[in-house]
């Protein structure tokens, strides 16, 4: 184990609040990783109750939109408008993607660590 980690542990060891720097890390670690994994499913859930659809559904309206900016006959207020609507779901889609992109990877080391 590197001086650094062993020397932020050892504190804690000594006062037997855990068996040893081993056991200290791995536990730290664990809810470490709980703790970032539970709040980006809090982020999910936001996204999810802010639009009342799932991503795969929010993903397929976002594109549905950006479509109509393309194809509808708008005034260009209209057009405006919808323009930065779409640019707002559009950011949100992103967020919502790397949330899940980083939900798999938590998850990932979660059962590494467990292990």
């Amino acid at each position: 184990m590197d001086g650094d980690v062993r020397a932020m542990v050892t504190p804690l060891v000594n006062r037997e609040m855990f068996a040893t720097e081993e056991e200290a890390v791995r536990c730290l670690l664990r809810e470490y990783i709980l703790q970032r994994i539970s709040q980006i499913q809090e982020e999910l859930s936001r996204l999810e109750s802010k639009y009342g659809m799932s991503f795969e559904h929010f993903a397929a309206y976002v594109h549905e939109r950006s479509l109509l900016l393309e194809e509808r006959d708008l005034s260009p207020e209209q057009r405006k408008t919808l323009g930065q609507a779409i640019m707002e779901e559009e950011e949100d889609w992103l967020d919502w993607k790397v949330s899940w992109e980083l939900l798999e990877s938590w998850l990932g080391l979660r059962q590494e660590v467990v292990a």
